[in-house]
């Protein structure tokens, strides 16, 4: 059962929607009555990507100087930005009653958020999320690394998600996906009206049939009853994940990071970033 979240910060819209979900969340979660009166203890952090601000550049001879000016300017607004931050997300808790803290950190991202979450049972992080303000990488590199090099699961948060209290799990029998399947099972992260599917997808039915069957099967003794969708393979994994999971327009698709089947390939190589910087719903990632 979940107890405590880190939640990635910058200014960003999906870290700002995150901001305002994950809030919520935690606040709700504390007043159910399927659960024990514990609440949720969240902690937001906003990184500043001093490495990346500061890191070496080719400069014309005689602009070292503009650079080190150039750098000081840089890192005084991104410190700026990542204070104004904190400051509203301490005041956004503090007005829900939510149980908080804020931390301050600075180095390369995913070392930092990696560092911070060995307490805490998820991390979330929004979509689009830079936190190193004037450089311009994608938030799927951050999110491999921490898929790579950390032991909690991911939310990857869009800009906004679907209200419908829906959730597809996609399992395809690996290790990452069964993984990912009972992390989201015992977290709770789900109320009893909850709709789940489960999604499997193989170029053999009756294998897609039978991996849809074992989560079902697990889902059961956690007293969740759930839609299966075996589908037979036709094309490339992604794409029918995709059209599946559009048709059935889940707040939140639960996914393994990675593994030895069909999902290798909708989570690595050519469509990592479509699944990350694409997706219209939360994505719940282990691995």
């Amino acid at each position: 059962m979940i107890r405590s979240v880190l939640l990635a910060l910058d200014a960003s819209e999906a870290s700002q929607a995150a901001l305002e979900l994950t809030i919520r969340f935690c606040r709700d979660h504390g007043q159910r009555d399927d659960m024990p009166s514990v609440g949720i203890h969240l902690t937001g952090v906003a990184v500043v990507d001093t490495p990346n601000i500061c890191g070496p550049m080719a400069v014309p001879l005689g602009a070292v100087t503009y650079k080190k000016d150039r750098d000081e300017v840089l890192l005084a607004k991104a410190n700026a930005e990542a204070e104004t931050i904190l400051a509203k997300f301490e005041a956004d808790c503090a007005a829900a009653g939510v149980a908080h803290t804020a931390v301050r950190s600075e180095g390369l991202p995913y070392e930092q958020i990696e560092a911070v979450s060995r307490t805490h049972d998820l991390i979330i992080i929004g979509q689009d999320t830079n936190f190193h303000y004037e450089t311009h990488k994608t938030i799927s590199e951050t999110v491999r690394r921490l898929l790579l090099d950390n032991a909690r699961p991911v939310v990857v948060m869009p800009k906004s998600a679907p209200e419908q209290d829906v959730v597809v799990i996609t399992y395809d029998g690996s290790i990452p996906s069964s993984h990912a399947l009972h992390m989201w099972t015992l977290l709770k992260l789900r109320r009893p009206e909850t709709q789940v599917h489960v999604i499997s997808v193989d170029r053999d039915l009756a294998i897609a049939q039978k991996h849809c069957e074992e989560a079902a099967k697990l889902l059961s003794y956690h007293q969740v009853q759930a839609t299966l969708h075996p589908l037979e393979l036709t094309g490339k994994v992604v794409t029918q994940l995709t059209e599946a999971i559009t048709e059935i327009a889940p707040r939140t698709v639960v996914m393994g990071a990675y593994g030895g089947g069909g999902f290798r390939e909708a989570l690595f190589g050519s469509s990592t970033n479509q699944m990350l910087e694409n997706s219209e719903s939360l994505l719940f990632l282990y691995k």
